[in-house]
């Protein structure tokens, strides 16, 4: 009897099934919810240097813009758990198969082939999730997870380390994966509704309004991601031990799910390009207060600011895309445009080091903080009159 109920699928509207795909959804790039942790030990152990380790991870995320690109043209075409077997399958291997490649040109390959798995697989995993009967709750649940997970492996990963090796946070991925593998089977099969495709407009002419936003998009996350995978290396810089910089990022980290709740809580109100406003001001403080993570009171507070205020203002800015586009076409843009900043920020970073300072860095991302406001700051506004006036019809 027991057997027979866990080989049965979940219901799609059951609990489970919304958490289980979520996992799912980020298990394919999961790297990125513990990047710093990847950075060290790219730039530690495992023999790379700092900004070796930061073009590293730059090509793992162009990897992934690429299979993310290509998902949106497998998703009404293949099962999707077919392909996600598949693709998560191989993507296991690859994550293993790191531990043996020590050379850096063969490195960068091998971890951009390692990108575009990930992002056919989390292209596949979003597709599913806006299948479910609650896309709210669904990717409200992934961005918990993602929080979560990235807490919960940046503190354990020193102790991983010194039980493991220096590739423990490979082991980590792969073992993320594997357990997706697991869980596939148990989800519902969520086919593609039968609806008559909408008309819709050309290409250029749906990203001619949103451009300017769609740019902010790209520039926040840049800068964001830039922080982000380095703010390991900023605090052994700045003479913390590395157990200490994983305590420190993993609870500070923690502040995301506070900011994640904070478009929840305000709900669709005209008068979000103030709380935008607040977010990038955080986000700005933030890059300026880490060039003084000499001081750990300056080192934690940078990083509760950019935590605490990067999930809002992201939510906020694809709130705004999908209020410009119903059809949800303008969303994947913006969702295949926020690749590229992630994949950007790591190797813009990586590029502004000079031997172990990051003052450069920071600054340089402060200012692009202040270039994503100046660029959002008109479309945000037109949307909010949008928004005023239909509130009142």
């Amino acid at each position: 009897m027991l057997k027979h109920s866990l080989s049965r699928k979940l219901p799609a509207d059951n609990p489970f099934a919304y958490f289980f795909l979520a996992f799912i959804a980020m298990a394919g790039l999961a790297y990125i919810n513990f990047l710093p942790g990847v950075v060290n030990a790219l730039a530690g152990g495992i023999g790379f240097n700092e900004i070796e380790a930061g073009q590293i991870v730059a090509l793992n995320g162009y990897g992934s813009l690429l299979g993310s690109i290509v998902a949106i043209f497998l998703v009404r075409r293949f099962h999707w758990q077919s392909v996600m077997l598949i693709c998560l399958s191989l993507l296991a291997l690859v994550d293993i198969g790191t531990l043996w490649v020590e050379d850096y040109g063969v490195m960068l390959g091998w971890r951009f082939l390692a990108g575009a798995l990930g992002g056919l697989c989390v292209g596949i995993g979003f597709s599913a999730l806006a299948r479910l009967n609650n896309p709210d709750r669904a990717f409200g649940t992934l961005l918990f997870i993602q929080f979560s997970i990235g807490s919960i492996v940046m503190y354990a990963l020193p102790a991983l380390e010194t039980q493991l090796n220096a590739h423990a946070v490979f082991y980590v991925m792969a073992g993320f994966i594997l357990l997706s593998v697991v869980l596939i089977p148990f989800l519902p099969s969520l086919p593609l509704s039968s609806q008559s495709i909408q008309q819709s407009k050309p290409l250029a002419e749906l990203l001619g309004k949103p451009l300017l936003l769609l740019l902010a998009i790209i520039s926040y996350l840049t800068a964001a991601s830039a922080i982000y995978a380095y703010v390991g290396l900023i605090g052994l810089g700045a003479g913390f031990a590395s157990e200490s910089v994983s305590t420190y990022i993993a609870i500070t980290g923690l502040s995301g799910l506070l900011g994640a709740m904070v478009p929840v809580i305000s709900g669709k109100r005209p008068g979000r390009i103030y709380l935008i406003t607040a977010g990038i001001a955080m986000s700005t403080a933030a890059a300026v207060l880490l060039n003084f993570s000499h001081l750990a009171s300056l080192y934690i507070i940078g990083m509760t600011l950019l935590f605490f205020s990067w999930p809002a203002v992201q939510s906020y800015l694809f709130a705004v895309t999908a209020e410009i586009d119903s059809s949800g076409r303008l969303s994947t843009i913006a969702a295949v445009v926020s690749f590229v900043g992630l994949a950007t920020g790591p190797m813009l970073a990586s590029s502004l080091l000079d031997s172990g300072n990051f003052s450069v860095m920071l600054y340089t991302c402060a200012m692009i903080f202040i270039l994503s406001f100046s660029l959002l700051l008109k479309p945000v506004k037109a949307q909010g009159k949008v928004q005023s006036l239909q509130g009142c019809l």
